[in-house]
């Protein structure tokens, strides 16, 4: 018998997953690495670091099967820039989605039709997070550099490169550079002039489904697999993770909140948004992804964890704190921005705050309004998906914010919609692995996924709460459009007081 491989390229660890081609999981292995922040702003990895750890997965899992694997696919975190010189040697590390210098890059796109062209051609949000605004900013920043890479990639056509020696992206990731055009699935002349980029500097364009080809020599035997184990192209993480809770069509959305979070839906056909909230990623000519991700998720709870409680403190304290306030917390609002944010404001200076707070409050509010404003803020991000398509049959749900029964039915509270949990909580490498079958012939059609999801709870809405939160939900967005004036004059002050 022979075995898949998924794996999902994170931020801050790769993850693998061993599986049968049943699709039964038979070992996970992770493995972290760290963020590179020496510089305000700067979120960079190693490359090779990442490579190292990828060769240390596949070679655990391999070892657990006598390196019998027909295939091993991907799934990658997106909106990474690694340069490559003559010979394909690295010069840059891997410029993360997290990264925040090319900002002013973005606010001076903003004042020129720029940054609602990349919006209206690629949906792409107007963010630093996207490839094409580093571009502009390193060409602007370092132009000895920038003239010296002979290729642009990602940190999955990295490691593809490294293992097969070919490099190529999917449509999925390339969408996330905000240089593929939706119209075309194809490189955006226009925008690679304004860039000042050659289409030859870029990778070539295939499917997720498309064997890449086999790994090179060296590899097969250092990481003891399978000398014919297929190297499939695989797709972006959000795409992946999407269709792994077996959301394939606009009937349902699906909720993924981490350290930060996100929620999607897909359509047959590209739609813009006119306020520009969502992004709008091609997968195929018939599959386009469109969704709202943000920067604050578990990782604000977190903070709250730490900072209302104590380092001590676990999750569960904190959740058993917020459990003793009211719905609504006593009319005390908490915007989560403590990372800046993506969906649905897209400001990278805004900032965190509590509002309508008196003497009357205790910590319970403020813990209750914290998780209270993790899920406005993502609630938020939906409303833009809501009124583009329609109000979903049901929420799929997945993530280590979302393990909780507390949590999860204020999110059916909040959304108005029935939340179902998944059983399987590696959606993306699941997604990975099933796009392996499809390329050995086991399965055809995207859809047919949902016969390895399997659900494992349904929360319904409490009527009495729905009523209450949407009446507190215009209120939060007043105040929140209302402070989005102020968040650049905060910004300026707190930079220039961390100096101090």
């Amino acid at each position: 018998m022979k075995y898949i491989i998924g794996i999902d390229i994170g931020t801050t660890a790769t993850k693998g997953v061993l599986y049968d081609l049943d699709g039964q999981t038979i070992m996970i292995v992770s493995q972290s690495y760290p963020l590179i922040q020496k510089e305000l702003g700067q979120a960079e990895e190693d490359p090779q670091v990442i490579f190292n750890a990828v060769q240390k997965i596949i070679f655990k899992l391999a070892k657990e099967v006598q390196g019998k694997i027909a295939a091993i696919s991907w799934s990658s975190q997106m909106h990474s820039l690694i340069g490559l010189g003559k010979n394909n040697q690295v010069l840059t590390n891997s410029i993360t989605w997290a990264d925040n210098r090319c900002t002013t890059v973005v606010e001076e796109a903003k004042e020129t039709d720029l940054a609602q062209k990349i919006y209206q051609k690629t949906g792409m949000p107007l963010h630093p997070m996207a490839p094409i605004y580093k571009l502009i900013w390193l060409k602007q920043s370092n132009p000895d550099l920038f003239h010296l890479v002979q290729k642009w990639i990602g940190i999955k056509e990295y490691i593809i490169y490294r293992l097969t020696g070919k490099i190529v992206t999917d449509t999925a990731m390339a969408a996330g550079t905000g240089m593929l055009n939706l119209k075309t699935l194809d490189w955006d002349q226009d925008l690679l002039k304004a860039a000042e980029i050659d289409a030859a500097k870029l990778p070539s364009l295939a499917d997720p489904a498309t064997v890449v080809g086999e790994i090179c020599a060296k590899y097969v035997h250092n990481l003891g697999i399978s000398s014919d184990a297929k190297i499939v192209l695989g797709a972006s993480d959000g795409y992946l993770s999407t269709v792994g809770v077996n959301v394939v069509d606009e009937n349902h959305f699906a909720l993924n909140v981490g350290t930060s979070g996100a929620v999607r839906t897909i359509v047959k056909n590209s739609q813009i948004d006119q306020d520009a909230r969502y992004f709008c990623y091609p997968a195929s000519k018939q599959q386009f992804l469109l969704g709202g991700p943000v920067n604050n998720g578990g990782i604000v709870l977190d903070w709250a964890r730490r900072t209302l409680l104590d380092e001590k403190a676990t999750v569960e304290d904190f959740l058993q704190l917020a459990k003793n306030a009211p719905v609504g917390s006593k009319g005390l609002i908490f915007l989560p921005y403590l990372g800046g944010e993506r969906a649905p404001i897209w400001d990278a200076k805004a900032r965190g705050s509590f509002v309508g707070l008196t003497r009357q409050h205790t910590k319970a509010e403020m813990a209750q309004a914290v998780i209270e404003g993790i899920i406005f803020n993502l609630y938020d991000a939906a409303t833009g998906l809501i009124e583009s398509t329609k109000k979903p049959a049901a929420i799929n749900a997945t993530g280590g914010f979302l393990q909780s029964d507390f949590i999860r039915q204020m999110c059916a509270d909040i959304f108005d919609v029935p939340i179902v949990t998944m059983k399987e909580q590696q959606s993306g490498t699941l997604a990975a692995m099933f796009l392996a079958r499809q390329v050995l012939g086991l399965n055809k059609k995207i859809d047919e996924i949902g016969q390895f999801v399997e659900n494992d709870k349904v929360y319904y809405p409490h009527k009495k709460e729905v009523a209450a939160y949407q009446k507190m939900f215009p209120l939060y967005r007043e105040i929140e459009n209302d402070l989005a004036t102020s968040y650049q004059k905060l910004s300026s002050f707190q930079k220039m007081h961390s100096k101090n």
